[in-house]
């Protein structure tokens, strides 16, 4: 029997366990989805319960197909970011559902914060590196909570994010680490400590937060109730894991500063690692603390990736089906025959016109099929990736690292190499990004490895393709199309909000 790592993958569509052992290689894999619920216009909900049955059915699944192979000699976690959970002193949610990332309830409470007599957003953007609209920040959710939930705010003891919620099931500890609490809203980057003038603004207790410890520190080990729930050996340690940004990082190879790749999830981003942030009060670039010591991350993004491709396969009744679709849009031309699509379904970026920005398809004609649809998407999502790459990427890379399950297909990298004009690789292990990211922090959290060497040597290029500038003049006319419509969408979305 040989010694591996179970890491956790708490996504925004369900939880992968992945099985990883100390050269690196991901041994094995299972996946349990949940469901998002959309109550009404900007909030977005899932349930912690369904969190734990995922990580429980998932574990059960992977440790069942090892048969035994393989000793568990520890826990990682990563967790997507801006969750909300409010919990009493034994970590039990106060609320069934609670808010997600993309979740805008807090949008009131920030709008007071910076009001008259309020800081400047631009200097808070300046702290905390905090650039996905405001009301996305998980202290503006907890002040909705003050204000709309009384008697809930009255029995919070604390406010933890996914994956810390997921540490105080398996260990009874409540804890975060450095990269989870640089999502909150209320996180100097300079300092990495909580800032007291922010949390005193919104009239929130300092004890809501938790204590804040580095991302490979072993917060607890796993009670004999999480052991008899997920099959997990009583005892097992668990580290304090980090947010699904920095995990991601981590896996694609961000070990250093200078190194960029590109996630093609339900939400797409460019990130760069760096010892210094990168900040801008324009195009707002997201910043993280890394999940390894002494680095940030720095990303830009568009909301509409993964979501919105799932989106148009359902409309279509291609569910299930969506490789296929992905397989005629390749066979559509650059430019799908003059249609073009604006991928903001979700709402966008503050660079995007932000959370009232909706998506759009224009020139639309009785000639269009499915495969054009999805064609006109997937180039949408690789303008605003492009367009990501050049505000970040001051010397681009010589080639694009994309992870992520929309990096399995090759029309996404094929789209990605044109626009940017460097090859993009995918990893053997793309799927697996912030899972790897999470199991290196439990082997290094355990002292099972001193570096990220291993991590770096099991690397290896699945699939490469390389830009075709020979499609340069191709792409022109749907580049200016999509900058039209882009333009039209923010103009709609301010005109909207203004009434």
């Amino acid at each position: 029997m040989t010694e591996a790592v179970l890491s956790f993958d708490l996504g925004t569509g369900g939880c992968k366990a992945a099985l990883v052992d100390r050269a690196a290689r991901v041994v094995g894999t299972a996946f349990v989805a949940y469901d998002t619920d959309y109550p009404a216009p900007g909030r977005h909900e899932q349930r912690p319960a369904d969190w734990w049955d995922a990580v429980v059915r998932s574990a059960r699944e992977l440790l069942a197909a090892d048969a035994g192979r393989h000793e568990v000699v520890a826990v990682g976690l990563s967790g997507h970011s801006l969750a909300m959970v409010p919990v009493d002193a034994d970590a039990n949610p106060l609320l069934p559902a609670v808010p997600i990332w993309s979740d805008i309830r807090g949008e009131d409470a920030a709008a007071a914060y910076f009001g008259p007599g309020g800081p400047s957003e631009d200097t808070w953007y300046d702290r905390t590196g905090n650039g996905f609209p405001r009301g996305m920040y998980t202290v503006f959710k907890a002040a909705w909570l003050r204000a709309e939930h009384p008697d809930v705010a009255a029995r919070t003891v604390r406010i933890l994010g996914s994956k810390d919620w997921v540490n105080a099931r398996l260990t009874g500890v409540q804890r975060t680490d450095q990269s989870y609490a640089s999502g909150s809203g209320a996180y100097d980057l300079a300092t990495r400590r909580m800032l007291p003038d922010v949390l005193a603004a919104l009239d929130l207790p300092d004890g809501w937060w938790p204590e804040i410890v580095p991302s490979t520190a072993v917060v607890g080990r796993v009670t004999a109730d999480a052991a008899a729930a997920t099959g997990l050996p009583v005892g097992t340690p668990v580290v304090a894991g980090g947010v699904d940004n920095s995990c991601m990082a981590l896996g694609a190879g961000l070990d250093r500063a200078g190194e960029a790749y590109v996630s093609l999830g339900s939400s797409n981003w460019v990130t760069v690692a760096a010892a210094e942030p990168v900040l801008d009060p324009v195009g707002r670039p997201f910043v993280f603390d890394h999940v390894l010591p002494g680095l940030y991350i720095s990303a830009l993004s568009t909301f509409g990736g993964g979501s919105s491709l799932n989106w148009l396969a359902g409309v279509l009744g291609r569910d299930g089906d969506l490789d296929a679709l992905l397989d005629e849009a390749a066979a559509a031309p650059v430019g799908a025959d003059g249609l073009t699509c604006v991928p903001t379904l979700a709402g966008g970026t503050v660079a995007e016109g932000g959370p009232a920005v909706r998506g759009a398809f224009l020139g639309l004609d009785l000639g269009h099929t499915h495969g054009h649809l999805a064609r006109a998407l997937v180039e949408g999502i690789g303008f605003s990736l492009a367009d990501a790459a050049r505000a970040m990427l001051v010397d681009v890379p010589a080639e694009i690292t994309a992870t992520g399950g929309g990096a399995r297909g090759r029309l996404m990298l094929q789209v990605l190499a044109d626009l940017i004009g460097r090859p993009v690789s995918r990893p053997a292990a793309a799927q697996h990004g912030a899972a790897l990211g999470a199991a290196t922090l439990a082997l290094l959290g355990t002292g099972a490895w001193t570096g990220t060497g291993p991590l770096r040597a099991a690397r290896h290029a699945a699939l490469r393709v390389d830009p075709r500038p020979e499609l340069a003049d191709a792409y022109a006319l749907p580049r200016a199309r999509f900058d039209a419509a882009r333009s039209a969408t923010r103009t709609h979305a301010t005109a909207t909000a203004s009434k």
